[in-house]
């Protein structure tokens, strides 16, 4: 990678960190809501999260059972999530390949939005984000069943990038890597804060999102 391409990345990448702090303020600001709330309990606050905590458990006490299965699943995942994402940006699709080892797609369109496409599958947690807008819509007697999926999704997610994340796989290192580890990041940070902003009473995936978004802002414009 030539010095002309590091460099270019300097100034997004300290815009990144600049968002990062503004997602941390709000994530600090509903932790403080969670455990410090002007009425009621935190403990009941909690209790809106255990099925997720449930459901991350059941995963990692399953997972070694799975194992091969897995395998394949976190490559199609994977590929499946650069698909969603690059038809989101309105690149056409040619082809999908996953197996045990190796994947890709090939796809064709505008190369501004590769960025996007290529970190998608280590910041996008594709599997909990369907479950969050199903939930939205979800009748309140089932919404155990959909926060138990939604936890296996998120201990999914985290088992993916643990095994995947790492300066070899190409759509890292395409770019600077302080780049894609900062984009990762705030990425990260920001689909946690909306996750942990839906399960509030007053709150689904779509009101959520705006409001992560808007804080992100306030804070930001504050400082």
């Amino acid at each position: 990678m030539n010095v002309v391409k590091k460099i270019q990345y300097i100034i997004p990448t300290l815009l990144l960190v600049v968002v990062s702090f503004g997602i941390l303020a709000t994530g600090w600001d509903a932790l403080g809501r969670i455990f410090f709330p002007k009425r009621g309990s935190w403990i009941g606050n909690i209790q809106l999260y255990q099925w997720i905590a449930i459901g991350i458990i059941i995963f990692f006490a399953v997972k070694k059972l799975l194992k091969e299965n897995l395998k394949w699943f976190e490559t199609f995942t994977h590929e499946l999530t650069h698909t969603i994402v690059a038809i989101l940006f309105f690149r056409r699709i040619h082809s999908f390949e996953a197996n045990d080892n190796s994947g890709q797609i090939m796809s064709s369109g505008s190369d501004k939005t590769l960025v996007f496409i290529d970190l998608a599958p280590y910041c996008f947690p594709l599997y909990t984000y369907v479950l969050l807008t199903f939930r939205a819509i979800c009748s309140l007697p089932f919404l155990w069943c959909i926060d138990l999926i939604i936890g296996l999704s998120v201990a999914f997610h985290v088992y993916t990038f643990k095994n995947q994340i790492g300066s070899y796989q190409t759509d890292i290192n395409k770019r600077p890597l302080y780049f894609s580890y900062t984009y990762i990041v705030t990425a990260l940070l920001f689909n946690l804060c909306v996750l942990i902003v839906s399960y509030w009473s007053s709150k689904n995936l779509f009101t959520a999102f705006w409001y992560v978004v808007k804080s992100v802002f306030e804070h930001l414009f504050i400082w």
